[in-house]
């Protein structure tokens, strides 16, 4: 299974990419690469602050094309599957009130 790396240096960048609308979770993924709905991925991702990365896997479930009509950048919507580490819960706690912002997000 192909691993992506993700670094967030903070959490105004990790908000933009967390995808909270999903029950399980799930990253934005910024790439140039193509992949199709379904696809399986293995996702190491460091949180900021943090010095070991921890590992999810997911299926690509949002997909941004090049050009696409919103300012969001290329790339695709991972939705976790197996999140042993408590990803999910480590960024919605590491977001907190975030999480009820308005502000735009690179999905929604």
């Amino acid at each position: 299974m192909e691993e992506l790396v993700l670094e967030f240096n903070n959490v105004h960048v990790l908000y933009k990419s967390y995808m909270s609308f999903i029950k399980e979770g799930g990253l934005f993924v910024v790439t140039n690469r193509t992949y199709d709905l379904g696809h399986s991925l293995a996702l190491s991702v460091l949180l900021p602050g943090a010095i070991e990365p921890l590992s999810v896997s997911g299926r690509v479930c949002w997909l941004t094309p090049p050009a696409s009509h919103s300012s969001a950048p290329q790339g695709v919507g991972v939705a976790f599957i197996d999140d042993k580490h408590h990803l999910k819960d480590r960024i919605e706690t590491m977001l907190g009130p975030m999480l009820n912002s308005g502000e735009a997000t690179y999905t929604m």
